[in-house]
């Protein structure tokens, strides 16, 4: 009998999407590298970083070899392209992102593949993530979104409903192309990039619509990663997320109704200024919250206390709404 010397081929592609994060990279790739599951293509993507960040990937990687690839942008994309890229590029039937700056459990990639290779119904599988700060350290809170069952999903589905989710997931490749993948097109040129806020809302949403194909998303209820959270996110974009969360459900309307979608920039020329002004008003809730809390943490209790004032002044139901969907669940 003659002996098969046929490499055994991964289905998995764990991907990591790098922009100037060499504070923290070697750090994941660690916890990469400690995974109780290894059957996977490693897919980095540098968008054209202008740190060291791709020295302290090759140096990590003379100390502690193993199959990757590495691929270099000529410019810089933003991560949606990034993402877009690794779908179009890789040919595994199944892809995991992991953030450049986050810390993977050692059981991550094991219990997600684990979990959407026991069921076909199964496309996209996630996990509750946990706060980490800017040094790695333990904070209180996490990320808890996502439906545990597929009966939970269906009915989400069927109500037309978002579906959150959090990125740190493995999904179908050729599933999410089909609906469309990660959208990079029909966005103003420039920054901000529209199309990196919400995009993986918007990707699972649109993989939503296959749930009359019998196709679900279900979340893992156990902290499987690390999610750092940097206080540079008090100047994030909410404005910009709450349009996108916007465009992102009115695209699902009109997909469920068999009508043509609108592109960022059509929606955007189309929404009413009173509409608009609604939304900033959630915005300036969101910051001011955002800002409260790490006001409040480092002890300021004044500055955090006026602006948790402004943050329910703005739009009182925020706070409620925000514990309503586990997202300061404390543990």
């Amino acid at each position: 009998m003659q002996e098969d010397n046929t490499a055994k081929r991964n289905e998995l592609t764990l991907a990591i999407c790098v922009y100037n994060c060499a504070p923290y990279i070697e750090e994941t790739l660690h916890c990469i590298s400690l995974q109780t599951f290894q059957d996977f293509d490693l897919l980095i993507v540098n968008d054209c970083s202008t740190d060291k960040s791709v020295e302290v990937v090759k140096r990590f990687f003379l100390e502690y070899p193993r199959q990757y690839e590495l691929v270099n942008f000529e410019v810089n994309r933003g991560l949606s392209a990034g993402r877009r890229y690794v779908e179009e590029h890789v040919s595994t039937r199944y892809i995991l992102f992991v953030d450049a700056d986050d810390c993977p459990h050692p059981t991550l990639v094991e219990k997600l593949y684990g979990k959407i290779t026991s069921d076909t119904e199964l496309m996209a599988v996630g996990c509750h993530l946990e706060y980490m700060d800017n040094e790695g350290q333990k904070m209180q809170g996490g990320i808890y979104l996502g439906e545990t069952t597929k009966e939970g999903f269906y009915e989400k589905a069927a109500k037309e409903k978002l579906i959150f989710m959090q990125p740190t997931a493995i999904y179908e490749r050729e599933l999410a192309l089909r609906v469309g993948g990660h959208n990079v097109t029909g966005f103003p040129e420039g920054k901000p990039r529209y199309q990196d806020l919400c995009e993986d809302l918007d990707l699972w949403t649109r993989m939503s619509d296959l749930y009359v194909e019998g196709k679900a998303i279900v979340v893992v209820p156990e902290q499987l990663c690390r999610y750092r959270k940097h206080e540079s996110a008090m100047s994030s974009n909410s404005l910009g997320m709450l349009l996108r969360m916007r465009h992102i459900k009115t695209n699902l309307k009109l997909r469920r109704r068999g009508e043509p979608e609108l592109s960022f920039i059509d929606f955007r020329a189309q929404m009413a200024e009173g509409e608009y002004s609604k939304l900033e008003k959630e915005a300036r809730a969101a910051d001011s919250l955002r800002r409260a809390y790490y006001l409040l943490r480092s002890r300021h209790w004044v500055t955090g206390a006026k602006s948790l004032l402004t943050s329910i002044c703005s739009n009182p139901g925020y706070i409620a709404d925000k514990i309503k969907h586990n997202l300061l669940k404390h543990k």
